[in-house]
């Protein structure tokens, strides 16, 4: 429990005794969320999946930062952006490749009869049970719609 909140903690300290700011900063908003999530459940420590839930969401938002950003012409904060993402994506659990979802889509697809449209909300089920946080949700449905 509480494992990537360790990690990241010690990480924080490393970097303030060696003088890293952009990663020091970064890895004091982790820190901060997590510890946030917690006290707002009302617990001591958060589940592994919903730490990784929260280090997801912050490189999705980064990502949609980056992309305005990029789209208005400030690259200096699509830069910085991309750093913070390079370093929330190091604790992150290895993404599978577009390559492995396929694979992965189309047996699972084939294992619970996946029949189009209909069946989407019960594959997705499905697949969030076996694989949560190991891929990124659209390029899932992506793959799914290549079936149809």
């Amino acid at each position: 429990m509480a494992t990537y909140l360790v990690k990241i903690t010690a990480d924080m300290k490393a970097a303030l005794k060696g003088g890293d700011k952009p990663r020091l900063e970064v890895l004091r908003m982790l820190v901060s969320e997590l510890k946030k999530k917690a006290i707002d459940q009302q617990v001591d420590d958060l589940p592994d999946d919903e730490e990784v839930a929260i280090l997801q969401k912050a490189v999705k938002t980064r990502t949609d930062t980056v992309a305005q950003a990029t789209a208005a012409g400030r690259h200096e904060i699509a830069r910085k952006e991309q750093l913070e993402i390079e370093v929330i994506t190091s604790y992150l659990p290895k993404q599978m490749s577009p390559t492995e979802i396929a694979a992965k889509v189309r047996e699972l697809a084939a294992a619970i009869g996946y029949a189009g449209g209909k069946d989407t909300g019960r594959f997705m089920k499905e697949w969030m049970a076996k694989y949560k946080g190991l891929a990124d949700g659209k390029l899932v449905q992506d793959a799914l719609k290549g079936l149809s």
